[in-house]
């Protein structure tokens, strides 16, 4: 029997399972992979304090960030795409880069930068489900941090050096 796989990612809101479009990304892929996963809903973000979520635990590894869990989740035989032809996981490429040049930024601008929407909902909820003193922390960075990504998708540069 495999290992049980857990991922911890943000709550659900509006009659999605999560509102973090990340851990959407992860839950879809291991539900069309059939990857036997677990969520774990989690209301604060102690465990990093950066608010990096989604994170895979198994009984030997920690992974953080979509392209890690997906690739660590096709190592372990998971893989959603085994099934196509070549052609098809061209095209599947091609979406998924379309999606993520054009579709990704327009709703991070939505949900982050258009500041009737972030202030009404989207700061409200996140600020909501993160504990004192992160909720006056997070949504702020998690705004800047969608800000940073869309200039660097349109090719202009940070409004702050980025760390690591």
């Amino acid at each position: 029997m495999a290992a049980p796989l857990e991922l911890s990612c943000w709550g659900g809101g509006w009659g999605l399972p999560s509102v973090h479009s990340e851990s959407l990304v992860v839950m879809a892929y291991a539900k069309f992979s059939g990857a036997p996963l677990k969520v774990n809903v989690i209301d604060n973000t102690w465990r990093g304090s950066r608010g990096d979520v989604p994170i895979l635990t198994t009984e030997d590894n920690i992974v953080s960030q979509p392209a890690k869990i997906l690739n660590f989740l096709r190592k372990q035989k998971y893989n959603a795409d085994y099934e196509l032809s070549a052609k098809q996981g061209a095209d599947t490429l091609a979406y998924i880069a379309l999606l993520e040049e054009k579709l990704l930024p327009a709703v991070l601008h939505t949900f982050w930068v258009e500041s009737d929407n972030y202030f009404t909902v989207t700061k409200p909820w996140f600020a909501s489900q993160i504990p004192f003193p992160l909720s006056l922390i997070l949504p702020g960075r998690m705004s800047r941090g969608a800000l940073n990504r869309i200039l660097l998708t349109r090719g202009h540069y940070c409004l702050r050096k980025l760390s690591r």
